[in-house]
């Protein structure tokens, strides 16, 4: 909108208009750009799945040890009859795979396992009884179908005698 301009207020009014307007556009553009990007959200999800699909990470112990294992457990073992194909493919996958999640996944992963094997190796506090069980009634004699036990242990038949 083409204003006329004739004194310094009127220039002051237009700068003042054109700023607001600017600042009204770049939120409308920030607003455009998160919906375009939740639009390709999914794709670029899928995308990123290829990608630790067919890259592999930097070698290092943890790259070497998955590769071994899944080398082990898919060519020798669930492919070990299928055909020359799979069998390249498939560890190959598997191993980027499990590789790349491991990678990401790595400081809740070690969390875990140092938690189970705290968990695992914990001392359990015993239990005091001086002598005695504190927690248990004391035993007494029960009676079932004419047999007497004795302090609840086992039950004794009685004697019977054949003439």
């Amino acid at each position: 909108m083409k204003t006329k301009l004739e004194s310094l207020d009127d220039v002051r009014a237009e700068r003042a208009r054109l700023k607001n307007q600017l600042a009204l556009s770049q939120v409308k553009m920030r607003k455009d750009i998160t919906a375009i990007k939740t639009e390709i959200n999914p794709a670029r999800q899928a995308v990123g799945a290829l990608r630790d699909l067919l890259t592999t990470p930097k070698k290092g112990l943890l790259s070497v040890g998955v590769g071994i294992g899944v080398d082990i457990l898919l060519k020798r073992g669930l492919l070990a009859r299928a055909g020359w194909l799979p069998r390249l493919v498939v560890p190959f996958v598997a191993r980027n795979l499990a590789t790349n999640l491991i990678y990401k996944n790595r400081t809740s992963l070690l969390e875990n396992a140092l938690m189970w094997v705290k968990k695992k190796t914990e001392k359990k506090p015993e239990l005091k009884t001086d002598g005695q069980q504190k927690f248990l009634p004391p035993a007494k004699d029960v009676v079932a179908n004419g047999y007497t036990s004795s302090a609840g242990n086992q039950v004794v038949p009685p004697v019977v005698s054949v003439n």
